[in-house]
């Protein structure tokens, strides 16, 4: 009963939050620019101009776009974009599952790979292999995963040519759905490089949080009475402490797959990778409201509700936690 309790007060102020993000977003938006620039020619009449205003719908105040725009928010209408001339669901839909085939391996990856290595680091504190691996966990954390795409596509695209240089598929390849995608081995070769790219950069936070917790977690007297039971160092690491040291790493790791799809965007950049990441950028110099309102709103919806997930995760992950 807590928990429902619990969960309709979250859901509640989720949605409030997502109202506000709107609103932000809306308002940034008409700040930007005007979208008519690239749809304007000088050959135009003045009623061929408004037409134009009234196709894009910024012919009314700004409070009477707003209020269609919180209207049609509800109603889960998204509009049309002003750059591709269709529904914005068909052009970041696709964008957003390309953004996904990157960022969740890549948040998989790195999350246990720097869980599992800050567990044993906090384990052999003071030794140099903790030393080596903390400045590895700082070195990823604090290089721009762009920088570690160039190097990447450097030494494996360029020099070695073992991995493509660039898009989603080789030049040409034509595919009616993400099924056939899926079943191409050239796919997998093209995800290689942007994977590794961000998952070196995302493994440090994980890795650093992950030995802070433990050693706090090291003198906890439960810890000292399953060594006391002759349980094993081990069980003792992974079993026992790793448990109750995940809940930071869990927030982390939660808001992590919203803010990386956003953050992608370099990483998209460089490999030129069709995600949402760099569809949001395009959209922003396009002056194309829709399409960008609604990537950023579908990228803060992804973070509201993931750490949604994380708060609830706690108390599976800690029986203390009540709510």
């Amino acid at each position: 009963m807590a928990l429902g309790r619990y969960m309709g007060k979250r859901v509640a102020g989720i949605i409030g939050t997502y109202f506000v993000i709107a609103t932000i977003v809306f308002s940034l938006f008409r700040l930007v620019g005007s979208p008519l620039g690239a749809h304007l020619g000088m050959d135009m009449s003045p009623d061929e101009m408004q037409a134009v205003r009234e196709a894009f719908g910024i012919n009314q105040p700004w409070h009477v776009q707003y209020y269609d725009f919180i209207t049609n928010l509800v109603v889960l209408d998204w509009g049309t974009s002003f750059y591709y001339g269709e529904p914005v669901v068909g052009v970041v839909v696709p964008r957003l599952i390309n953004s996904l085939f990157l960022t969740i391996p890549a948040i998989l990856i790195a999350y246990f790979l720097g869980a599992t290595i800050g567990v044993a680091l906090a384990w052999r504190r003071g030794e140099p292999v903790e030393r080596l691996g903390l400045g590895l966990g700082i070195l990823f954390r604090s290089t721009p995963r762009f920088w570690v795409g160039l190097i990447l596509l450097f030494v494996f695209g360029v020099t070695l040519a073992w991995f493509p240089l660039r898009g989603i598929m080789p030049p040409g390849y034509l595919w009616d759905s993400h099924l056939d995608l899926v079943t191409e081995p050239e796919f997998y070769r093209h995800l290689v490089l942007p994977i590794l790219s961000m998952t070196f950069y995302l493994m440090g936070l994980p890795l650093l949080l992950m030995r802070t917790s433990i050693l706090e977690e090291i003198h906890a007297d439960y810890v000292k009475i399953v060594r006391a039971k002759g349980g094993s160092e081990r069980t003792i690491m992974y079993k026992h402490a790793a448990r109750n040291a995940l809940l930071p790493v869990t927030t982390a790791f939660a808001v992590a797959l919203g803010y990386s799809m956003g953050g992608n965007v370099l990483v998209e950049t460089v490999f030129t990778y069709p995600g949402i990441g760099r569809l949001m950028v395009d959209s922003v110099f396009r002056a194309d409201y829709p399409a960008a309102q609604f990537a950023f709103l579908t990228m803060a919806a992804v973070i509201l509700v993931m750490n949604l997930i994380a708060d609830v995760a706690y108390a599976f992950l800690d029986p203390r936690v009540r709510y």
